[in-house]
């Protein structure tokens, strides 16, 4: 684990994991949460965000990096901040729930065009339904997924519908370090 990563981890743990009971995007319930929005508009934690995703992504080729608005700004965000910082351009973008009624109508915001290669980043992954909508929407654009990364992985099977769907992924931190011990689901 990274410098930054084990940083990144201590905020978490410090302001976004909580325990209670809680019921899920994917409508599972859980005994734990993890409220990345309470790390990612922080500026150290956006800081944080930035290194680890740039520390991830700096060796693929890709065009451009981005997910599901609304947990996936920040991250995009911080992102491209950090590509900028090392010399790199990188487009971001984030896929709306559903399609604009007003303006350009778009789905995908950002200007991501057909034949980028691109990242999709969620902060916390339990099966992998969100962002498999961001990749559903990229794709039919005609963009090429090099990618799915997230901050923290539940180990709930978004690995697994992943390798079933042909996307590389990897996590930068999963719920073990948090001191949850649960099966791999993925």
């Amino acid at each position: 684990m990274t410098d930054a990563a084990k940083q990144l981890l201590e905020l978490l743990s410090e302001r976004s994991f909580k325990r209670g009971q809680f019921t899920l995007a994917s409508g599972a319930t859980s005994n734990y949460y993890i409220d990345g929005r309470m790390s990612e508009v922080h500026s150290k934690g956006a800081f944080l965000i930035g290194q680890v995703l740039y520390e991830a992504t700096k060796d693929l080729a890709f065009d451009a990096i981005g997910g599901m608005a609304v947990g996936a700004v920040p991250l995009t965000t911080a992102a491209v901040m950090q590509y900028h910082l090392n010399g790199r351009a990188v487009e971001g973008f984030w896929v709306r729930d559903k399609q604009k009624a007003h303006g350009t109508g778009k789905l995908v915001e950002g200007a991501v065009k057909a034949g980028d290669r691109v990242v999709v980043v969620d902060d916390v992954i339990t099966s992998g339904g969100s962002s498999v909508k961001a990749i559903d929407a990229v794709k039919e654009m005609g963009c090429q997924v090099v990618q799915v990364l997230s901050l923290v992985d539940r180990l709930q099977g978004a690995a697994k519908l992943f390798r079933e769907l042909g996307v590389p992924y990897r996590s930068v931190l999963t719920i073990r370090d948090f001191g949850i011990d649960v099966p791999d689901q993925g």
